[in-house]
């Protein structure tokens, strides 16, 4: 059972708050993008996935029992940069023939079942600058497509936000409607606001015998869950109704009246056309007789005005005679009864009888002349007033101006001459008149009598004259009137049926109908009476349509389904596609209630060979590397040359060129292709690229590019397309002449002619001569009827790669700007794809299934309880299980990977993941402070006295320290400062501190930097070993290094005290010759903790110990400063044979019954001297003669080995013997008294 200390515990349960971080960070979205990121990785890990892997044989029955695969292929034609250099193309708006045309070829020469159009050919597409006969041209040659096949091409559109101009009075939205921002279908209905696309209009989409023509699918793919540029989810369908696809049909439909109008009624134009005329030749002549009728009428209407005024003029006249006549006699009567009133009557009786005689000569003459005299008396009236007022004015000018007295006063002198005439004239005509008499009185009235009844009498004439005038003129004018309304009502027809007339959209009954604008003056009718002369013209109102996503509209086109068989849960989450038989296609769920997450089956396209080659090929002919350009001439036409043979062999350049003539290509292709490849890097002018392009396109023509024959995304452009059908046309013409021709010349007119003539004249060399001629001809347009035949299967095969298939057309080159990349494609390719991966999506079955949020979750706290106990672990091995975290890490994601790969299940990845991960290192680091920190506890409490590496294996084990021990294989090491008892003596307390301080931490650094165990300080001596706690194979080597190493430090530290007297003081001579006794011994000991229950030390313990401890003691005996067993350096020299030995002696230490070889290491091997090398020599020929018992030999050996010694008394300080000098004693003493014969080499220490 694995127990964990307190401290791990508490990190534990710690540690098990990073994966609540991690599920925050998660639920608000900031590890999104590693999410998305991680479903990429996982794509690629499963690589591509072809067509053909999910595809199946079995059929399903459509339209008309057409049996068509029940798994539809996918492929796509591109308008790429070929496509766009076409001459036929143009600049922006295209012509949108040229669509038709290429999609016309894709149906029918290709079979292709269904066209997807991912272009928006919307009104707002088509520039204004564009005249509008050709826009209508363009748009009726799609028309003319959807009409012909409106099941089987969809056109695209797009909720951007921008309404089609057409439905702005609809008050609808062209912003996508999206569940996730809110939408409701119900606050839709409920309002009468909707959702419409920016979409086509008519005649791209149509209303024909009650049925709305034309599929429309949405290209909008709104940013959902988007971390970068790639399109992962796709909104399905988009709700819609109301009144706006109603009024864009009809709305489109009035834009083109001033064409459709024309075109379809053109023969009534000119009917209409005719019968104006007419009713304007006859209005005209009618208008004549009227004015010539009129101007009689006004001059008897002049008559009759001139004639009543003189009828009115008389009998006032008349009248006023009467009265004044009435008056005079008043005025006479009363004179003559009043005399005295003379004064006071008499002015007035002769003013009145004045006026009375004016009156009267004025018809006592001729009335007429009459009126004229007065009219010049009225005349000279006026003048003589104006005569005076001028020379008033001339009169007051010389006054202020006498300079001018000349001038104005000729004029003054001419104006009062006339004034005197004037006078002179009027007066006269006062004079003339007289009173006039009774009887000149009695003869005025009579006249005037007589002249009123005339008066009267004309009166009555003219009035006669004009009410027989007028009637016929009202007769007429009434004609007029008719023949006006019937030109009007012509000219309005003319207008309407010519498209200029003024239309409006009017709803009525349910229906949007396209009429006539009313006439001015003209009531309220019945819309239905008014509606245009061209269909359609009247739809439904209200149409309730769902806009499916392009992709999910080119399935439903195929299988020949519409709207209706979409089912769609209530609740939004899930769609299915139904055949005619009610049995289920499709089946999906649905985020958010539209989305769904498109699964990537490939990268767009592969770049092959020759492409590759001419993508170089451009860009150093670009740079001006003509060298490299030109070498890569050969190898692109020779790979074009294999595909079009379909064959592999290596070419040389007249290889080339001769397929090249072999293939059919024009000479002079082949001609520009032999000076590529003969060009040298400086020829003026260099072949071109262009030139290079040329070729590759005629050799291109031979083959199918296998971009059209790949498995995962077969495409072409729309050049080729167009091309091919080109060729076609060619080819099957050239087909029909050729057999034709054979035919020809095969019948009696040639080849039958010639035979008959043979036959009756058989050595006729002329006939035989032709016949040969008409032979030759045969075969040669036989060969070229074969060679048409292949190019015909060529150009079938082509065409056959569309078979059935449902081909999305979209914009590929960059100028479009709908590019992004995908998860398989790091540069942006056509967003196109995004529609044919949601159909293979849709139809393979291979859906993403992303797992419920609760499974991330639960997925994280158990990798990150796994990891934190892995982390916190401190048992044996913990690294290695703290290492099986990380490797059950990387298990996980490996799983993860492998369920994408064969279910496309999504499983949990980056959060349990990242959690783990964070849990792992935030676990170790945490157990690494604790470490330290319990490395730190157990330093202070055991460091004095144990070990770093003990406390290591302690903080390792995880346990603390206790009593008990093992047995293990070790070396012991004992030193000890010779003589130290002097230096107690001599130092004071302080100072002998100081000396054991430096001594001792020299010494412990040593120790410790090779791997000693310190064991302890006794005193001024250390006791150590090596091999315990850490196991080690070289402990009795690093013993022997260790104690050599010791001796040269003591050296140094001797140096370095020489020149610090001032600090030693007396004991100076003392220190400077300091010198360390060193015993080494390699065997088995009992090593662990031993003391008491409180209170122990890690200590080595046996007898292998004590005997090391008489080998540092007994160094003394043979005035040695490093003393071994025979164990320790036979064990040393297995690790490395670096360090020079001499053997001492054999002896039995106190307490020991059994002898021990001892041995005296001298040095590392590269380091001796050679004076210390042949000491060693001559010690060793001296050991021999001593065991030999030859003691004079062994002497003189000794002897001469002491002056040669490394350590010299006198010499070496601190030294007062050496080995040589010891041996040499006790070969004096052996030799005084002989050990016998059965002397074995031993000796016996009788001291420690």
């Amino acid at each position: 059972m694995i127990k964990f200390s307190k401290e791990s515990q508490i990190t534990f349960f710690c540690l098990l708050l990073i994966p609540v971080i991690w599920s925050g960070l998660n639920y608000f979205g900031i590890l999104d993008y590693l999410k998305t990121k991680s479903v990429d990785w996982r794509m690629q890990f499963r690589g591509e996935v072809s067509q053909s892997s999910y595809s199946t044989d079995e059929k399903i029955i459509v339209d008309d029992n057409l049996s068509i695969p029940k798994t539809p292929k996918v492929t796509y034609v591109n308008f790429d940069a070929a496509t766009l250099a076409m001459d036929d193309v143009g600049e922006r708006p295209w012509d949108r023939a040229f669509f038709r045309d290429m999609a016309l070829a894709l149906i029918e020469r290709g079979n292709a079942r269904v066209l997807a159009f991912d272009f928006g050919f919307t009104p707002k597409s088509m520039s204004k600058m564009v005249p509008p006969e050709n826009s209508y041209r363009s748009d009726m040659a799609m028309g003319e497509l959807i009409k012909k096949y409106p099941g089987r091409v969809v056109l695209g559109c797009l909720f951007s936000g921008v309404p089609t101009p057409y439905v702005k009075n609809t008050d609808s939205s062209a912003f996508p409607p999206l569940f996730k921002d809110g939408y409701s279908w119900q606050a839709s209905l409920n309002s009468g606001k909707y959702n419409y696309p920016e979409s086509p209009t008519y005649p791209l989409i149509n209303f024909i015998n009650d049925r709305h023509v034309g599929r429309l699918g949405s290209f909008t793919v709104v940013p959902f869950r988007a971390v970068d540029e790639i399109p992962r989810w796709v909104p399905l369908w988009f709700p819609s109704g109301g009144k706006s696809h109603a009024y864009n049909l009809l709305g489109g439909k009035r834009s083109k009246l001033s064409f459709d109008l024309p075109k379809e009624n053109s023969d009534s134009i000119i009917e209409i056309s005719n019968e104006i005329n007419l009713i304007s030749s006859e209005r005209t002549e009618l208008q004549t007789e009227i004015s010539e009728v009129a101007n009689e009428l006004a001059l008897l209407a002049e008559e009759k005005s001139m004639l009543s005024g003189k009828s009115s003029k008389v009998d006032s006249d008349l009248k006023l005679i009467l009265e004044m006549e009435s008056v005079i006699k008043n005025f006479t009567n009363t004179l003559n009864l009043n005399p005295s009133l003379s004064a006071v009557i008499g002015p007035q009786l002769e003013k009145k009888e004045n006026e009375l005689s004016s009156i009267i000569e004025n018809y006592l003459l001729d009335i007429d002349d009459n009126s004229t005299n007065q009219l010049q008396i009225n005349k000279l009236e006026s003048e003589k007033v104006e005569l005076k007022e001028n020379l008033s004015n001339l009169q007051v000018a010389l006054s202020v101006n006498p300079a001018l007295s000349e001038v104005i006063g000729s004029q003054i002198k001419i104006k009062k001459e006339r004034l005197r005439e004037i006078q002179k004239i009027l007066v006269n005509d006062k004079n003339s008149k007289d009173l006039i008499s009774e009887k000149e009185k009695s003869n005025a009235l009579s006249k005037i009598k007589e002249k009123i009844k005339a008066l009267k009498s004309s009166l009555t004439k003219v009035d006669s004259k004009i009410f027989k005038i007028s009637k016929n003129l009202s007769i007429s004018k009434s004609k007029l009137e008719e023949l006006n309304n019937s030109l009007k009502e012509k000219k309005i027809r003319q207008q309407q049926l010519s498209g200029i007339f003024p239309t409006e959209l009017v709803e009525h009954n349910n229906s949007l109908l396209l009429t006539y604008a009313l006439n001015d003056g003209q009531t309220l009718t019945d819309p239905s009476s008014r509606l245009v002369d061209t269909l359609p013209n009247k739809v439904p109102i209200i149409y309730e349509k769902k806009f499916f996503t392009l992709g999910l509209e080119a399935l439903l086109a195929y299988y020949g389904l519409g709207q209706d068989s979409v089912k769609i849960t209530n609740d939004n989450k899930n769609l299915s596609i139904l055949d005619n038989s009610g049995s289920e296609i499709v089946k999906c769920e649905m985020v958010e209630g539209q989305f769904l997450e498109v699964n990537w089956f490939s990268k767009w396209t592969n770049m092959f060979d020759e492409e590759e080659l001419l993508r170089k090929a451009k860009r150093f002919y670009g740079d001006g590397e003509y060298r490299n350009y030109l070498q890569l001439i050969d190898p692109i036409l020779v790979s074009l040359i294999t595909r079009a043979n379909g064959d592999q062999k290596d070419f040389e350049v007249r290889d080339i060129l001769k397929s090249m003539t072999e293939l059919g290509i024009d000479s002079e292709v082949v001609l520009l292709a032999e000076k590529l490849l003969n060009a040298k890097p400086g020829d003026t002018p260099l072949p071109s690229f262009d030139d290079l392009s040329s070729v590759v396109a005629s050799i291109s023509y031979y083959f199918i590019s296998p971009k059209l024959e790949s498995e995962f995304n077969p495409m072409c452009g729309m050049k080729e397309v167009l091309e091919n059908a080109r060729f076609q046309d060619e080819v099957e013409e050239s087909i029909l002449q050729l057999e034709e021709k054979i035919m020809d010349l095969e019948g009696a007119s040639f080849l039958g002619k010639i035979e008959a003539a043979l036959k009756a004249n058989p050595g006729n060399q002329d006939l035989i001569s032709k016949r040969l001629q008409v032979m030759e001809a045969i075969l040669i347009n036989k060969e070229n009827l074969a060679s048409q035949k292949e190019e015909q299967q060529r150009i079938e095969k082509f065409f056959d790669t569309f078979d059935d298939a449902i081909v999305m057309i979209g914009p590929e080159e960059a100028t479009f700007q709908d590019l992004a990349p995908t998860p398989f494609d790091k540069a942006v390719v056509p967003k196109v794809s995004v529609h044919g991966n949601l159909i293979k999506t849709l139809i393979s079955g291979k859906y993403l299934k992303r797992l419920p949020d609760n499974t991330e979750y639960l997925a994280t706290f158990i990798v990150c309880i796994l990891m934190a106990g892995l982390a916190v672990y401190q048992g044996n091995r913990a690294s290695i299980v703290q290492a099986c975290g990380i490797l059950l890490l990387l298990g996980y994601i490996y799983f993860g990977f492998i369920t994408f790969a064969e279910t496309h299940v999504v499983w949990p990845i980056t959060v349990p993941t990242c959690a783990g991960l964070s849990t792992s290192f935030v676990g170790l680091a945490a157990m690494v402070v604790i470490e330290q920190k319990a490395k730190g506890k157990l330093k202070g409490m055991f460091g004095s006295y144990v070990s770093s590496d003990l406390v290591e294996q302690m903080v390792e084990s995880g346990e603390e320290p206790k009593l008990g021990g093992e047995e293990t294989g070790i070396t012991a090491f004992f030193s000890d400062v010779q003589a130290f008892s002097s230096f107690s003596e001599l130092l004071t307390p302080t100072g002998l501190v100081d000396l054991m301080n430096e001594y001792l931490t020299a010494m412990t650094n040593i120790l410790q930097e090779e791997r000693g165990t310190l064991d302890k300080y006794i005193g001024d001596a250390i006791v150590a070993m090596y091999g315990a706690p850490i196991p080690m194979d070289d402990h009795a080597y690093q013993a022997v290094r260790t104690a050599i190493l010791m001796q040269q430090k003591q050296i140094e530290l001797r140096e370095k005290w020489v020149p610090e007297a001032e600090k030693w003081g007396k004991c100076h001579g003392l220190v400077t010759q300091m010198q360390t006794r060193i015993g080494c011994n390699t065997g088995t000991a009992t090593v662990g903790n031993m003391g008491a229950l409180d209170r122990f030390n890690y200590t080595m313990m046996g007898d292998m110990v004590n005997l090391a401890a008489r080998c540092e003691s007994g160094a003394k005996a043979y005035g040695a400063y490093i003393m071994v067993t025979e164990e320790t350096k036979i064990a040393s020299e297995v690790t490395k044979g670096d360090i020079a030995y001499r053997y001492l002696d054999k002896i039995v230490v106190k307490g020991r019954s059994q002898p021990v070889a001892m041995y005296e290491p001298t040095g590392f091997m590269n380091e001796l001297t050679q004076e210390t090398q042949d000491c060693l020599d001559c010690f060793s020929q001296g050991i021999d003669k001593y065991l030999q018992q030859d003691w004079s030999g062994a002497l003189s050996l000794f002897e001469k080995a002491k002056d040669l010694e490394p350590n010299r008394p006198g010499v070496t300080p601190g030294v007062k013997d050496n080995p040589s000098m010891i041996l040499i004693d006790r070969c004096k003493v052996m030799q005084e008294n002989p050990p016998g014969d059965d002397w074995d080499g031993v000796y016996v220490m009788t001291t420690k």
